[in-house]
């Protein structure tokens, strides 16, 4: 690793510039992350008290019962960009998430204990709540345990059934989130749509289970 310039910190006039600066900088680094498995598994390097500061999780890992005697974090179940994004709110406050990343970010944000990020993914899966998407989102919300953000997925089926019926992520959900929706009475669909709406989902999920499409498999209670 190379040296770091000379009296950089005279260039940052604020506390904040100077935690920012340090933002994917191995100057002063006393901590790195191997985050990701495989061939996507990068390394990160990070400052514990910026973490530990923000996070009661970190400062749990560095300083509490269960701290981390190495100085090299495994990371497999986080994806690096939801790294990134972390790490970039706690050393900076800025918010960088999009549609691809902003699920494995609120994960990431709930694993870490960072409520502020947690609720700024929340946020931007409000914001871009759609009934092409009601579906999906619906089933990450019940996953993640966001009940307000359910609650305003269901709303989103309740007034266009049709169009989240036939959205691509609909085939998609899990047996559970399925069931909730079925048992709705404020759904604006016929019966017959509706049916056939289930039928689609039971093929689908025959074929998730590499079982025959037959009607004693569609019928199957998949609870079990």
């Amino acid at each position: 690793m190379s040296s770091p310039p000379y009296n950089w910190q005279s260039e940052r006039t604020s506390v904040q510039d100077s935690i920012t600066f340090l933002f994917n900088n191995e100057i002063l680094s006393d901590v790195h992350f191997m985050v990701g498995k495989g061939t996507q598994r990068r390394r990160i390097p990070a400052h514990k008290f910026v973490l530990a500061v923000r996070s009661a999780v970190f400062d749990a890992m560095f300083n509490g019962g269960i701290s981390a005697q190495s100085d090299e974090v495994e990371l497999p179940d986080v994806e690096y960009s939801a790294f990134q994004a972390l790490l970039c709110f706690l050393y900076t406050d800025k918010v960088e998430i999009g549609p691809e990343t902003v699920m494995t970010t609120l994960y990431t944000a709930k694993k870490y204990a960072v409520p502020a990020l947690e609720n700024a993914c929340v946020d931007f899966l409000k914001k871009n709540l759609s009934p092409d998407n009601a579906f999906m989102l619906l089933s990450q919300a019940r996953l993640f345990d966001e009940p307000q953000l359910a609650a305003l997925c269901l709303e989103c089926i309740d007034k266009h059934t049709s169009e989240a019926h036939a959205a691509e992520g609909f085939t998609d959900i899990d047996f559970e989130t399925f069931c909730v929706v079925l048992q709705r009475d404020t759904l604006a669909i016929r019966e017959n749509q509706l049916f056939a709406a289930a039928c689609r989902w039971a093929e689908h999920e025959c074929q998730r289970r590499s079982l025959p499409s037959t009607p004693e498999n569609k019928r199957f209670d998949y609870s079990e």
